[in-house]
């Protein structure tokens, strides 16, 4: 792990008290490996995490080994931590579950719309489109405020659904392909703007077509699964 990579780290402090702290961790460390801040394969060096994370040993082991748990972090014999590697077969798994899972939630949604769902569509679609994907001057420099505007255009397609228990699958397979999304955004492949993508999906939802909307936000996912396969592919 290089020490750019670790410096990022320290832009969310933890400020839980010692009950917490370990989720606290656990919640941060977790959030830089999706984002792919700590990069898949790097070393976990304990020590290092300390300093980085501004806290002590007990609760960075801690939420090591709960990372360890949840596969996210690989523990090897005389080797230690590391974040888990990325592999082609994970991400078609991950995409082909966002697929049949929002396919559900979102038809379930349009059956239940509402004014102020559809207000909230509206609203998210607004803001996400007049956020860049990438930094001014630049090709592929990630600009902070469009990951969060994007989160929240996805999520409010499916709010409807009335089922905490689907968002929640919904949610854990979105986190999960955020790794993945990074490779997407570094790739030279990448797409430079997804106005068009997401507008279309918003109309086909707000026009009550079910099977339209479905069409687009799976063709959506399935874009960023052949950027991500090329990348992966390719010889390094």
């Amino acid at each position: 792990m290089t020490n750019a990579s670790m410096a990022k780290t320290t832009s969310r402090r933890p400020t839980a008290g010692k009950a917490t702290a370990a989720s606290a961790i656990f919640a941060a460390i977790r959030l830089d490996i999706l984002a792919g801040k700590l990069p898949p394969g790097s070393r976990l060096k304990i020590d290092a995490l300390c300093q980085a994370y501004e806290t002590t040993l007990n609760p960075v082991r801690e939420a090591l080994n709960r990372l360890t748990a949840e596969g996210l972090v690989d523990l090897e014999d005389q080797r230690g931590f590391s974040v888990a590697p990325v592999s082609i077969e994970e991400w078609r798994e991950i995409v082909r579950g966002r697929c049949l899972m929002e396919a559900c939630a979102l038809r379930e949604a349009i059956r239940n719309r509402t004014e102020a769902w559809e207000e909230g569509i509206v609203l998210s679609l607004y803001r996400l489109s007049r956020t860049p994907r990438f930094i001014e001057g630049t090709a592929q420099t990630p600009n902070p405020e469009w990951e969060p505007r994007h989160h929240a255009f996805h999520n409010a397609l499916l709010t409807a659904c009335n089922s905490r228990i689907v968002l929640e699958f919904c949610e854990d397979l979105r986190e999960r392909s955020d790794r993945y999304r990074h490779i997407a955004s570094i790739s030279p492949q990448a797409r430079q703007s997804y106005v068009e993508e997401h507008r279309d999906i918003a109309d086909a939802v707000l026009d009550g077509d079910a099977d339209k909307a479905v069409e687009l936000l799976t063709a959506h996912y399935r874009r960023t699964l052949a950027v991500v396969e090329d990348f992966l592919e390719k010889p390094s």
